[in-house]
């Protein structure tokens, strides 16, 4: 599934941007307690990259696989789902919290990627 294959170097390229994500320093500061917020979102990339291995070294005949895949990419989906839900109001600032300075694009992305890799997953 050539989808996982470009959303993985994103993932990772994202959370990079997310460990300094928010305002302040030279190239920004993390979000608070960027440490525990980081799991989910390490969790995602190792649960999308075994879908990704297995979907490459199943056959598509194998219901049982498949049903594998699926399950690895909705795990990956909501591990990544958890991390972007985590990141509101993970700044320093204001009464509780600001958002990241991207917080909006990493939004978006998580949409996206879910919607395609959800229409993907219905031709497995």
């Amino acid at each position: 599934m050539k989808i996982l294959g470009e959303a993985l170097p994103q993932l990772q390229s994202t959370m990079a941007s997310m460990s300094q994500g928010c305002s302040g320093g030279s190239n920004g500061v993390p979000p608070l307690n960027w440490s525990g917020r980081q799991a989910p979102g390490n969790q995602a990339v190792i649960t999308l990259s075994n879908a990704r291995v297995l979907l490459a070294t199943s056959q598509p005949s194998d219901a049982a696989a498949m049903e594998k895949v699926k399950q690895e990419i909705n795990t990956g989906l909501s591990q990544w789902d958890t991390l972007i839900s985590s990141l509101s109001l993970s700044c320093s600032g204001g009464e509780h919290g600001e958002n990241p300075v991207y917080y909006g694009r990493y939004v978006a992305f998580r949409d996206i990627l879910k919607t395609q890799l959800q229409t993907a997953m219905r031709f497995l």
